[in-house]
This record gives C-alpha cells, sequence and structure tokens, in this order.
C-alpha cells in the first residue's frame, strides 16, 4: 500500500506541480494541519475560518472514543444499515460508513510526516462558500520538498469519488477525472463497495453531480451575461441583485428549505449563512405546492422568475404559476 502511495504521490506531483505555482494570487498561504477530523475536513492553525476541499467529498465517519467499535457494528451489517438509512429516499444520503473510517484513516497517515500545507484557491472570484468557508485545493509539501495536491490523491486512491456536485473543478478536471479513472480501474476504496463496505450508489451519485455541474455550467454558457439573471450561489451576485426591486428578474439557486406549516408557504435559496433568498406561495396558489415536484427540485440547481419584491428585508419572487419555476 505504502508503495503505491509513493508511486501516486510521483504521479500526481508530476501533474500538478505546474498549476500549482500558476499564480501567486491562489495561494491562501502555508499552514500546519492542527487536526484531522475526517478525510476531507481539517483545521489549520493560523486560518481564521473553517474549510471545504474541492472536488472530494469522502463518506462520513463516527468520531467519537469508539468509533471503530461502532464501525465494526454497521460493518457486519452494512447492506441492511445503508437501506435503512436510504428509507424512500429518491436520491443517496450520507451517513457514517466503514469507508468514511478507512479514509479518515488514510488521510492521517498520509499527513504524518507533512508539517506544512499549503491552501489554494480554485479562483478569484469565489473562494468562499455560503458559510464562510475557504473552497481549497489542500497541497501537501514533504520533507523531501515534494508536493502532492491531496484533493486529487484522495480520488487516485479511491478514497473519494470526483465531487463535481458544486461545480467542476477549473483547475484540476483532468486530473480528477484521471484520478478517478484510475481508482475505478484498479477497483480501489470506494469502487470496490462490497469488499470495502462504502456507499453502494456511486453510478447514481455520479449521474445527480454531473446534472447538476452541467447545470451550473449552462449558467455560466447562457445566463452569466443577461443583467437580469443573478447566480444566488455567489454573494456578489445577491448584492447586485438588490438594485432591481420592482423589475422582473431571473435567479438562480439551489433549494435548502422548504416551510409550509402555514400560509404563506416560503421556499429558501440560501446566499449566506445567515441570509436567504425567498420564494413565496400564497393559499390561493397552494395548488403549486402538487405541480412542481420539489423532492427534485430540492436536490438540483432552480430557475425562478417574477417580480422582485422585499418583505421584512428579504428580497422574493411570489409565486403564481408553475412556469416561473424549472430546471435546465
Amino acid at each position: 500500500m505504502k508503495k503505491l502511495i509513493v508511486l501516486s504521490i510521483l504521479i500526481s506531483f508530476t501533474i500538478n506541480a505546474v498549476f500549482a505555482q500558476t499564480n501567486p494570487d491562489l495561494v491562501i498561504g502555508e499552514f500546519k494541519i492542527t487536526k484531522i477530523i475526517d478525510g476531507d475536513t481539517f483545521r489549520f492553525e493560523g486560518l481564521d475560518t473553517s474549510t471545504r476541499l474541492l472536488g472530494i467529498d469522502t463518506e462520513e465517519t463516527f468520531k467519537d472514543q469508539d468509533a471503530l467499535q461502532k464501525t465494526n457494528e454497521i460493518a457486519k451489517i452494512w447492506e441492511q444499515f445503508y437501506a435503512t438509512e436510504r428509507g424512500d429516499s429518491k436520491f443517496p444520503v450520507k451517513t457514517d460508513s466503514p469507508m468514511g473510517y478507512a479514509a479518515w484513516k488514510w488521510a492521517e497517515e498520509f499527513f504524518k510526516d507533512v508539517e506544512i500545507v499549503r491552501l489554494e484557491r480554485e479562483n478569484l472570484k469565489r473562494d468562499r462558500d455560503m458559510y464562510g468557508r475557504y473552497l481549497v485545493y489542500v497541497i501537501a509539501i514533504f520533507p523531501d520538498g515534494s508536493e502532492v495536491n491531496y484533493n486529487i490523491e484522495c480520488v487516485r486512491q479511491g478514497y473519494s469519488p470526483y465531487f463535481d456536485k458544486y461545480g467542476r473543478s477549473e483547475r484540476f478536471h483532468d486530473e480528477f477525472v484521471a484520478a478517478q479513472n484510475y481508482a475505478r480501474e484498479n477497483k480501489l476504496g470506494i469502487w470496490d463497495a462490497e469488499k470495502n463496505k462504502a456507499y453502494p450508489d456511486y453510478e447514481e451519485r455520479l449521474v445527480w453531480w454531473n446534472k447538476r455541474a452541467d447545470q451550473l455550467q449552462n449558467y455560466e454558457t447562457y445566463y452569466r451575461d443577461n443583467l437580469l439573471c443573478f447566480n444566488l450561489l455567489e454573494q456578489s451576485e445577491y448584492e447586485r441583485l438588490k438594485g432591481y426591486l420592482g423589475e422582473i428578474v431571473t435567479v438562480f439557486g439551489s433549494i435548502s428549505e422548504i416551510k409550509k406549516s402555514k400560509f404563506p408557504y416560503l421556499l429558501r435559496i440560501p446566499v449566506t449563512r445567515n441570509e436567504s433568498f425567498e420564494l413565496v406561495i400564497f393559499e390561493e396558489y397552494q395548488s403549486l405546492m402538487d405541480e412542481l415536484d420539489f423532492e427534485m427540485l430540492e436536490n438540483y440547481n432552480i430557475y425562478a422568475k417574477g417580480k422582485l419584491t422585499e418583505y421584512k428585508g428579504k428580497l422574493q419572487i411570489i409565486l403564481k404559476s408553475a412556469d416561473q419555476v424549472w430546471m435546465d
């Protein structure tokens, strides 16, 4: 296993080192890892906020003192355990898994001799998510001076798929694809789900995530230049939207919450941790809840078109017709 890791490290370094140094403005800084929480969640000394690692999504894991015991227990009944966790959901779910625990332990081993890592952005347009977390690539700097993009190596070793649910990598897309192909061809990690007790529905996940990635690309291609279209995934676009009160606008984003305990119903599209955009359905239009498949809409990016209004400081569009909401 160690020989495989070393070989992969050399390959990854050869492919990615030139990219890592392309633009110094993309470098957030060099930091010491203070804690490895799981396969894709780390804490860094001196960094002012937490991070989300781009392009990867390792499985969840128990993290308390008896994590190994709990992991071994669910491993014995893994197929039944996951089926229960998923229930009747149309979409795959996230839950603690034996593979998640393995990814956590592999990450600890990977960084065992690494004193410093370099954190890099994707671009200068959007370097944080809606929760204020830095969106980063973690470049491991080894004692011999070699460097490895951990995000890509994690995919190459089969501890994560290439996670493009929130958009494809602008800098390393080809490298991620090659890494995933390598892991799949060699049945590493998640790609041998029965042996390694991983989520059994990655083919579904890839179809779902790739569709979302396509939606983001389509927005960039067909809507970005339209001044009356606003991508709520970007806070700067939300700020720009505030100047269009009273106009017919189109917003693009993902519904995270549906409140329907009383009228009006509210469909919330998050912008930041504390701000959201609202789609509003009054009682006379409640039939829209039946016309629109909101379980489907909640799991993809959607468009909503209508007159931009404001209520108690919240920007909103009032929905009166099903054709005001669509997916591409």
